[in-house]
């Protein structure tokens, strides 16, 4: 029972009304503190390592992707030697400067094509390239063999590359063993640990070359099939640092230098390492391997976290955490000790704000429009209700207050049920509701509202009442019918329009890949349109433009779409037309053919007789390929054969 205002205070019985309480709380603030910290600390620890890992997937599918880039490049200058019977130097030349490697896939050291020579025609090959303006070739080096590579093309053909002209890389092992694995698999092969022929004196770095094959003719089928019809390959050198440089930027992986990396062939060890961006005396707090494999062999990536990656991820948050939490902790045990006293007046006060907050906020919240509130539960008989009701209604307030009418009944019989779980939901959850629906007033117009309200709560949790507000949208929405209008219908003709048309034209494609059968696309354009502008005036064409839509609509079949692009150009969209493109073209032509007929016949215009002669492409479709676009396109290009040959004629799409 509520005490009077001066009544004196009762003395708190509870432990938490007790000065005692304060020091528990605080003990248990302290803890919860450092355990927070504990917390946030481990948490700082585990997104560092988490970043890092993300930086190394993501440096790992960089060298990935380029590696895989370079093969494509290959496989692009295998296919120049496939659909030729000769290349020339001139026209591998062209080929690789048109490729602009610099620019798209940078560290790349250049692109060649090596000749396999057998010892006995060594020296007419070296004449043969003597006799092409390059009198100091030779192959390199000149031991006897029975079988030499020499690299006859190597672009760019400058600098360093120069020193490579003419180099045998088969009379290298390491070279060698990559030549034979692509040789004898047909695919693109990745050599081991090499230092170019391309290198100097100065900056001498690790490399390794990507070799692809290149055969005579088509049957390379087996090993010795592709042994015996071997031509030479083509294949790209790489400098490792240049390389890494290019895919990882500044050789670290990112900008801020997160990452270090460490490249070795096959295994990690130091004999094996191509590259490496470690910073001396260094110890990494994370370190991880990947492995790369490409092109039949394994690169060993050892990616460790930088100096600058830790100090960025030596955060101060945890240790923010833990001076904070002492610090409210603090407080927290001053306002306790403070208020112990007082506290079962305040929960009292505490309580009477909350409800008549709670009561005030439902009731005024929704102030505009029709302000109601009604029963919990089906028919939502009416308790209050503002005079909003008669403009809405034609029914006075009185009439509901009083029982006459409940909520459900002026709710459109079609939208009840809706509305109905729509309230019961929101009470059941505790939670607002918002609806739009029709209301019938007692003259029989319908309007459209929109409702939103909540129901109030007893502190069992039972629904005492449901306050909500009503507001008239029935402007707006005409308004938003009114645009969609606008939007999908051309005002002229009333038929849909080419937005319309591309909507529908891709469900009739998705149902024609559904249902497996085939349909067609009309593309009508009036001829010599303009002439009936230009003699008759711009209203007599729109004239015409309106009856020769409505003769479209009569010419084709229920269910066939009918639109205008716009201008002097209309579409039919005929489906269903049959299970093969013969058939579809079959029934497509007959349906033409009427459109043409009947497009054909004169109109009177203005007291004026105008005739007017459509030609007509027509491109069947069966499936959802091609797509909308592409085939409005092949519409478009029959319809101007037609045109072209002569007007007045119907033209179909020929590669179907």
């Amino acid at each position: 029972m509520a005490q009077p205002d001066d009544a004196p205070a009762i003395r708190p019985q509870g432990l938490l009304d007790q000065s005692a309480a304060a020091w528990i709380v605080l003990g248990a603030l302290l803890l919860f503190t450092l355990t927070m910290w504990r917390f946030f600390d481990a948490q700082r620890e585990d997104r560092s390592h988490d970043r890092f890992l993300h930086q190394v997937d993501n440096a790992r599918s960089a060298l990935k992707s380029r590696m895989q880039a370079y093969e494509q490049v290959l496989n692009g200058t295998a296919g120049l030697f496939a659909a030729s019977a000769e290349v020339s130097r001139a026209e591998f030349r062209r080929y690789v400067e048109s490729l602009e490697l610099d620019d798209a896939l940078p560290g790349i050291q250049g692109t060649g094509f090596a000749l396999m020579v057998p010892g006995t025609e060594r020296l007419a090959h070296e004449a043969a390239v003597r006799a092409e303006g390059f009198p100091d070739y030779r192959i390199h080096p000149e031991e006897a063999r029975d079988t030499y590579s020499t690299i006859l093309y190597l672009e760019p053909f400058e600098g360093r590359n120069l020193r490579a002209f003419g180099y045998d890389m088969y009379s290298e092992p390491i070279r060698r063993e990559a030549m034979n694995r692509a040789r004898d698999t047909g695919r693109a092969a990745l050599s081991g640990k090499v230092v170019l022929v391309q290198e100097t004196e100065e900056d001498v770095q690790a490399g390794f070359l990507i070799y692809l094959p290149i055969y005579r003719g088509d049957a390379v089928d087996d090993v010795l099939s592709r042994r015996a019809l071997l031509v030479g390959f083509v294949y790209s050198p790489f400098r490792a640092h240049d390389l890494m440089q290019g895919v990882f930027g500044d050789a670290s992986g990112t900008a801020r230098r997160d990452v270090e990396i460490e490249v070795y062939d096959l295994e990690a060890d130091a004999r094996n390492l191509l590259f490496t961006s470690r910073t001396p005396d260094h110890m990494p707090r994370f370190t991880t391997d990947r492995t790369v494999e490409f092109g039949g062999r394994v690169w060993v990536v050892r990616f460790s976290s930088s100096a600058q990656f830790e100090r960025d991820m030596h955060r101060i948050e945890p240790y923010l955490v833990l001076l904070a939490g002492i610090v409210v902790d603090i407080l927290i045990f001053a306002v306790i000790y403070g208020s112990v006293r007082h506290r079962r007046k305040m929960r009292r006060a505490a309580l009477r704000l909350a409800d008549s907050r709670d009561e005030f906020r439902t009731l005024v919240e929704n102030v505009p429009g029709v302000v109601f509130r009604c029963a919990p539960r089906p028919p939502w008989r009416i308790l209050h209700i503002n005079k909003g009701i008669l403009d809405l209604t034609g029914e006075p307030p009185e009439h509901f207050i009083e029982g006459e009418h409940p909520l459900a009944e002026i709710i459109h019989p079609d939208d009840r049920p809706r509305i109905e779980e729509t309230m019961m939901s929101s009470i059941l959850a505790q939670a607002p509701y918002e609806a739009e629906f029709r209301v019938r007033s007692r003259f029989g117009q319908v309007h459209w509202v929109s409702a939103r309200g909540q129901a109030l709560f007893d502190r069992n949790g039972s629904a005492r009442w449901v306050d909500g507000v009503m507001l008239d949208i029935t402007e707006r929405r005409a308004a938003e019918a009114a645009i969609r209008q606008l939007a999908f219908i051309d005002p002229l003709t009333q038929l849909p329009n080419r937005r319309f048309l591309l909507d529908r034209l891709r469900q009739g494609l998705a149902n024609s890949d559904r249902t497996r059968r085939c349909g067609a696309l009309l593309f009508i354009d009036l001829d010599h349109f303009k002439d009936v502008n230009d003699t008759h005036g711009h209203e007599a064409g729109d004239s015409v433009l309106t009856e020769i839509s409505q003769r479209l609509k009569h010419s084709v079949r229920e269910g066939d779409t009918v639109a205008r692009l716009g201008g002097d150009e209309f579409i039919i969209m005929l489906e269903n037309l049959g299970d093969t493109a013969e058939d579809a073209t079959e029934k497509a032509e007959a349906i033409a053919s009427k459109v043409l007929a009947d497009l054909g016949a004169p109109l009177t215009v203005g007291g004026h007789a105008v005739t007017t002669t459509p030609s007509i492409g027509i491109s069947i479709f069966c499936g959802q390929d091609p797509g909308a676009d592409e085939l409005l396109k092949r519409a478009d290009r029959a319809m101007y054969r037609a045109k072209a040959a002569g007007r007045n004629r119907i033209a179909h799409h020929t590669a179907l």
